[in-house]
């Protein structure tokens, strides 16, 4: 399943748009961990339930969240508005 349309949503204090991340994730991050962060959103790109293997309570919108883990120490938390999938 892929999404039909899909937004990033960013909650951190120095990136809000994913341009934003990609600038602030180039400057602290290593290229490998850039590299990773990319992938992963990738895939949930092409299918955010594939990969949707912990639930963590619900957004301020009411949809369920996920945790995707990146890292050891690194994890990607999303949800998806099933209106739009």
């Amino acid at each position: 399943m892929v999404c039909k349309e899909w937004k990033l949503r960013f909650q951190l204090k120095k990136a809000k748009s994913y341009e934003e991340f990609i600038e602030f994730a180039t400057d602290e991050f290593n290229d490998k961990l850039l590299m990773l962060v990319l992938e992963k959103l990738e895939l949930l790109q092409e299918n955010p339930f594939k990969y949707s293997r912990e639930k963590l309570g619900k957004d301020v919108h009411g949809n369920t969240m996920f945790l995707l883990e990146v890292t050891g120490d690194m994890r990607i938390l999303y949800s998806v508005d099933s209106k739009t999938v």
